[in-house]
């Protein structure tokens, strides 16, 4: 499987240095506008801390001005670079909520997603920001379909999946080991019902088949094995469920 820090590294397509909007901006005060230029500056030359400071001004001193629209996105990509994931998402859900029509906009939910991809964490821990980050991606996939990052978002909403799916047949493992057969399918059914299309759906089935066995549901069982000998037909559980489709005994893990 592959880690998030592999997967992050090959997609490489978290994109910060956005270009200033500076000259597009019109009928501003001037000193929100030379606020925001010091704050991209510095920026742009890697004093975040020097930075926010400007463009903290700029929301607290001109509020109502265009400038302090483009500081929201900025000073969330601040966050962003120094890691404060929690910060950012907040920015970046802040600007694409009052500014849905903006054209940064599905750059500013995009974003949303990738701090919580930042926080995903390996199956057997909790996905909470595996959930906030599919979320994320789906959303910016239904209302932003046809923008640059669309694209990108359904790429991530894949791993997403396979991750949650991962994590769901981590947790049913755990019930099936203990003998607790119904556990164990409620977890495996949540897979087949939710994450059909993953990687995990022909192991799943597999062992599926398997606690029907165990719950002595033979018919359930054979239907099972008789989908995934249908459905995955190079699978490397093949060979066996048709072994318990000419001779069903006790399972094994």
């Amino acid at each position: 499987m592959r880690s998030i820090r592999s997967f992050l590294a090959l997609l490489s397509i978290v994109l910060l240095s956005a270009c200033s909007t500076t000259n597009t901006l019109q009928g501003s005060l001037p000193g929100a506008g030379e606020l925001y230029t010091k704050g991209i500056s510095a920026y742009n030359e890697g004093l975040y801390t020097e930075g926010e400071e400007y463009l903290r001004k700029v929301l607290e001193e001109y509020p109502l001005s265009p400038y302090s629209v483009e500081a929201q996105l900025k000073l969330a990509d601040i966050y962003f670079v120094q890691e404060r994931y929690e910060e950012a998402q907040s920015y970046y859900t802040t600007f694409y909520t009052f500014h849905p029509s903006h054209l940064r906009a599905p750059y500013a939910l995009f974003q949303k997603g990738m701090c919580h991809l930042r926080e995903v964490d390996t199956i057997d821990r909790d996905q909470t920001p595996t959930r906030k980050a599919l979320f994320a991606f789906q959303d910016l996939i239904t209302y932003y379909p046809d923008s640059f990052y669309a694209e990108r978002a359904r790429t991530i909403t894949a791993f997403l999946e396979e991750r949650l799916a991962e994590n769901e047949f981590y947790v049913g493992m755990f019930y099936y080991r203990k003998g607790d057969y119904r556990g164990a399918l409620m977890r495996f059914r949540k897979i087949l019902e939710d994450y059909p299309h993953t990687h995990v759906v022909e192991k799943t089935l597999y062992h599926v088949g398997e606690v029907y066995i165990h719950l002595e549901e033979e018919e359930l069982a054979q239907q099972t094995f008789r989908t995934l000998v249908d459905r995955f037909p190079n699978s490397p559980y093949v060979s066996i469920a048709k072994n318990r489709l000419r001779s069903p005994v006790e399972g094994e893990e």
